[in-house]
Parts: structure tokens; C-alpha cells; sequence
């Protein structure tokens, strides 16, 4: 009899059927986990889209009352509403905005890092005092402390949107 508890037999019909049914089982529960987070999956990223839909609807915003404003000093700024001052107000926001949006992308690239840090360290060595921080850490400090893409490309965007009617002023005066 102990022999016979040693080995199991092929066609032991119960131990296989355990078997089966612990495996499908199994397979259930991985299935119901894999629905389960592939619906938490889509919530969040129905979630993110919100939310990119709903930055990006604010940046809209912000960007026309910017431009707006930019645009009204400049009309008060010549006193003038005439054709020619508004294309002149047009070409003032453009530029400003291009601008901005200009520095807002170097200084994310550090490309002018190098040029900065040297004339900072050079106006210190007038005064007899040292960097707080060495060149390297300036550098990384940056990398970690990125500005979102999404501001110097809302300034690209709307600075090209002024650029349009500019230009086309320009062309009717021309």
C-alpha cells in the first residue's frame, strides 16, 4: 500500500480533474484582472486627455488676452488707428511674442548657459566674490528644472497666428 501513495496513476480520473479546474480557474482570474486593467487603463488615459484638452483650452485663452493686451498698449502706445498703426501693432506683438517664446526655448536647451554662467562669474570676480554654485550644477539645475514644452510653443503658436494678418497688412500697404 505504500507503494501505491509513491506514484500517481495516468488515469487517475479525480487528481486530473483538480488539476484542470485549479489551471482554468487561474486563467479566469487572470483574464477578469487583465479586463479590469484595461479598463483602468482607459479611465486614465480618458482622464489625461481631459486634462491636455483642458490646459490646452487655457492656454488658448491666456495666449488671446496676452496678444489682446499686447496689442491694445501698442494702439496706445502711437496714439493712431490708422491701417498702417495697426499693422505696426501687429508686427510689435509678433515680435515681442516670438521673443518671448524664443528665450523660453534657449533657456531650456541651455544654450546660452555657457555665455550667462561666464559673464556671471566675471562680474563676481570684480567684487572679490565666488559662484554659489559651479558650472556644472548651474547646468543641471536647469535639466531638472525644465519649463513645459507646451508654454514656448503656445508663444510660437500664437506669435505665427499675429504674423499672418501682419503680413497681409503689410502686403495691402505695399
Amino acid at each position: 500500500m505504500s507503494e501505491k501513495n509513491k506514484f500517481n496513476f495516468v488515469n487517475d480520473i479525480t487528481k486530473q480533474n483538480d488539476i484542470i479546474d485549479d489551471v482554468v480557474q487561474e486563467e479566469v482570474e487572470i483574464e477578469l484582472s487583465k479586463e479590469e486593467r484595461d479598463r483602468q487603463l482607459f479611465e486614465h488615459l480618458r482622464f489625461e486627455k481631459q486634462k491636455k484638452r483642458k490646459r490646452l483650452l487655457n492656454m488658448i485663452i491666456g495666449m488671446s488676452v496676452v496678444t489682446g493686451i499686447l496689442f491694445i498698449m501698442a494702439m496706445l502706445w502711437q496714439a493712431d488707428w490708422s491701417l498702417m498703426a495697426i499693422g505696426d501693432g501687429l508686427w510689435l506683438v509678433f515680435a515681442l511674442e516670438f521673443a518671448f517664446g524664443w528665450i523660453l526655448f534657449v533657456y531650456n536647451h541651455n544654450i546660452f548657459s555657457p555665455l550667462l554662467y561666464g559673464f556671471k562669474s566675471f562680474g563676481l570676480m570684480f567684487v572679490g566674490k565666488r559662484p554659489k554654485t559651479d558650472y556644472y550644477s548651474y547646468m543641471k539645475n536647469i535639466q531638472d528644472n525644465q519649463i513645459d514644452a507646451y508654454f514656448y510653443i503656445m508663444f510660437f503658436v500664437s506669435s505665427f497666428i499675429v504674423f499672418i494678418p501682419a503680413l497681409i497688412i503689410l502686403l495691402i500697404l505695399t
